[in-house]
């Protein structure tokens, strides 16, 4: 009877870990399908209470390895995309410019998008439901889980749950896989005032 309830739980965790490397296997498979993709977004911030704090709009890009721009512009500009080995961070409000390593920031949901590392993947637990995948972190930090909607092999949606409750909702919209290098250049004033966090 020992035998045989020990066999079935181990059949159960092969069954269980074999699930979720097929649901892992089958995101990648969403997004990384075209090495680049362009999108209009709106974005909205929510309490765990359902109340909306925040709203911004702009456009998003990604081109295979590891290039990122995020490009709010409504209600206030700010960027934040990949140079090199470095991630930007631009508002013109206050003009500065706050820059980092892209390998500390790899646990961003926007950097994970770009990248198929096995190690960087390997930081999240995933889990498919239907149309919509949950990434949990293994380890704490301040994301606490990425929910990513796909519709027509394509992400419609990105749900990000923050340390404090708060909800970061993104709804892509327009998408195109035909991406210019040009989308990736952001000229910084001379005068910017540089916060290097590397």
């Amino acid at each position: 009877m020992i035998k045989l309830l020990k066999g079935l739980t181990l059949a159960l965790a092969l069954t269980s870990f074999g699930a979720i490397a097929d649901d892992v296997t089958s995101l990648q498979k969403i997004i990384f399908k075209q090495e680049a993709f362009k999108s209009s977004f709106n974005q909205d911030v929510k309490r765990s209470d359902g109340k909306e704090v925040a709203k911004s709009s702009g456009t998003l890009a990604l081109k295979r390895p590891d290039r990122l721009m995020l490009h709010t512009l409504s209600p206030d500009e700010q960027v934040l995309f990949t140079k090199g080995n470095d991630v930007l961070y631009y508002d013109p409000f206050v003009n500065q410019v706050s820059i980092f390593s892209k390998k500390n920031l790899y646990t961003s949901p926007f950097m994970l998008l770009t990248s198929k590392s096995s190690e960087i993947w390997g930081k999240y637990t995933v889990k498919a439901c239907g149309d919509t995948y949950t990434l949990t972190p293994k380890s704490v930090g301040e994301v606490r889980s990425i929910k990513i909607v796909v519709a027509n092999d394509a992400i419609k949606d990105l749900y990000i749950l923050m340390k404090d409750g708060n909800t970061n909702h993104y709804a892509l919209s327009d998408i195109t896989y035909s991406v210019s290098d040009s989308v990736f250049d952001y000229t910084i004033p001379q005068d910017v005032q540089i916060d290097d966090e590397r």
